[in-house]
C-alpha cells in the first residue's frame, strides 16, 4: 500500500504536536478507525460532544489545548470527535446510552468500550482519567453490551435522541408495555430502554434493578446502573418533597448509602438541597452550602453555580440572595468563565445592587462572545438592569 493510499483509507486533520489534538475526519467510516487503532496499537478516543453543549466548548479552548494533554493524546490514542446528534454520533448514542455531554469514550481497536469519562474535566484531572483508561485492571468488562451497533432498538427509543424539535418522548405506558413484552430484562435493548427512561418506570422494573444490582453493574457498568438508581431515589425524593415529608428524605439518604457507599457525604448534601430548596427552607438550604463550602473539601465552582443559580430563579429570601452573591463573587475570582460572571451578575441585580450587575453583566457579554458562546440571555438581562436603573430616582 503507497503512502498516497494511506492517507486516502485515514484522512487526518494535520496539526503541530502539544497544539492541536489530531482528530480523524468523521467521514472515516467506524471500522477504518478500528483499523487504524490496531495498527498503530492505540485505543480510540471519542469526544461526544453536541453544538449547544457549552462545556464541550470550554474542554476544547482549555483542556484540548493544553501541551500535556495534546501531547499524551497523540502518543495514545486515535481521537475522533462525533457530534451525537446526527449521523454517525447518533448510533453511538443510542448504542452508549450517551446522555449527558461532553461524553468521552474510549475503545480497544477491535470496538470493545473500555472506559467512559463524564463531564468537563480539567487538564490534571483529564489526564489522570486517561491513565486510568490505560490501564488493564481498571478498565470496563461490560459483559452486556454486543458488538452490534444496532441490535434492534424500538423507534421510541431512537426518536429520543433526535435533535432539537425532532425529538420525541415517549409515555409511561409505551416504556412499561414494551418492557413488559421483554423476555429477558437484561439483555441490552431492554436495559437501554430501562435505563434511558428510568424515571418513566413502575415499581415492578425498579424491583427488577434492585434485586439484580451487582449483576446489571457486571453486564452494564457502575456508572450506568448507578444513573438508574439514582433517578429512582430523585422520584421518591420529588414524592417526599411534595408532602413535605421529612422522614421520606432520610429513607432516600439511607437508599443511596447502601447503594453509594463512597458517595455517602455528596450524595446526602444534595438530596438535602434539594429537599430545602423544594420546600422552601432557603436559610437552612444556605447553610448546608456555607459549611460544605468553607470545609477542607470545599465546592466546585460549578456547582456553587448551579446552586447560586437555582437562589436566583426560586428565591425571594433577601438574605439567601446576598449571601449566594458572595459565593459567585468568590467563585469568578477563582474562575471567571462566562457562565458565571453571568450568574454573578444576574444575583447582583436581584439583589438590588444595579450599577455592579450592570458592570458585571457587560464584562459576562464581553467574555462570551470572546469565548464564542450564546449570550442573548445576558443581553436580556442587560436591557432590564438598565431599564431599572433608569427608573431609579
Amino acid at each position: 500500500m503507497t503512502l498516497a493510499s494511506v492517507v486516502m483509507l485515514f484522512p487526518l486533520t494535520y496539526c503541530v504536536a502539544g497544539e492541536l489534538i489530531p482528530f480523524r475526519d468523521t467521514t472515516t467510516s467506524w471500522d477504518n478507525i478500528k483499523t487504524l487503532a490496531a495498527k498503530e496499537k492505540k485505543l480510540v478516543f471519542i469526544d461526544a460532544y453536541t453544538d449547544w453543549c457549552s462545556w464541550c466548548k470550554v474542554m476544547d479552548k482549555e483542556t484540548f489545548s493544553d501541551t500535556a494533554v495534546t501531547n499524551f493524546m497523540n502518543e495514545k490514542f486515535v481521537p475522533v470527535q462525533y457530534e451525537m446528534e446526527t449521523g454517525f454520533g447518533l448510533v453511538m448514542s443510542e448504542k452508549y446510552r450517551v446522555n449527558a455531554f461532553p461524553t468521552f469514550l474510549i475503545f480497544t481497536p477491535d470496538g470493545k468500550l473500555v472506559s467512559r469519562i463524564i463531564g468537563y474535566h480539567q487538564s490534571k484531572e483529564f489526564l489522570e482519567e486517561l491513565n486510568a483508561a490505560l490501564d488493564p485492571a481498571k478498565q470496563d468488562n461490560l459483559t452486556g453490551i454486543s458488538a452490534i451497533l444496532e441490535p434492534g432498538f424500538p423507534q421510541f427509543y431512537k426518536d429520543s435522541f433526535l435533535k432539537g424539535n425532532l425529538r420525541k418522548r415517549p409515555d409511561s405506558a409505551t416504556v412499561n408495555s414494551f418492557l413488559a413484552s421483554a423476555q429477558d430484562l437484561s439483555n441490552e435493548v431492554a436495559w437501554s430502554v430501562l435505563y434511558r427512561f428510568s424515571y418513566l418506570v413502575t415499581g415492578r422494573y425498579k424491583e427488577f434493578v434492585f434485586k439484580n444490582y451487582d449483576r446489571l453493574k457486571n453486564m452494564y457498568g457502575t456508572s450506568d446502573v448507578g444513573n438508574v438508581v439514582t433517578t429512582f431515589l430523585s422520584t421518591d425524593l420529588a414524592a417526599a418533597i411534595k408532602a413535605n415529608d421529612e422522614p421520606g428524605l432520610e429513607k432516600v439518604i439511607a437508599a443511596s448509602k447502601k447503594y453509594f457507599s463512597g458517595l455517602n457525604n455528596e450524595l446526602e448534601f444534595s438530596y438535602k438541597l434539594g429537599f430545602y430548596s423544594g420546600t422552601n427552607r432557603w436559610t437552612p438550604f444556605a447553610n448546608l452550602i456555607d459549611s460544605v463550602k468553607n470545609s477542607a473539601s470545599g465546592l466546585d465552582a460549578i456547582i456553587v453555580n448551579n446552586y447560586s443559580w437555582m437562589v436566583y430563579q426560586q428565591c425571594d429570601d433577601k438574605e439567601v440572595i446576598a449571601r449566594a452573591t458572595t459565593w459567585m463573587r468568590d467563585a469568578i475570582e477563582k474562575s471567571p468563565k462566562y457562565m458565571l460572571l453571568d450568574t454573578y451578575a444576574a444575583l447582583l441585580y436581584k439583589n438590588g445592587d444595579l450599577k455592579k450587575a450592570q458592570q458585571y453583566a457587560e464584562i459576562a457579554i464581553e467574555t462570551g462572545k470572546k469565548d464564542k458562546e450564546q449570550v442573548q440571555e445576558t443581553e436580556e438581562l442587560l436591557k432590564k438592569i438598565n431599564a431599572s436603573i433608569e427608573k431609579k430616582p
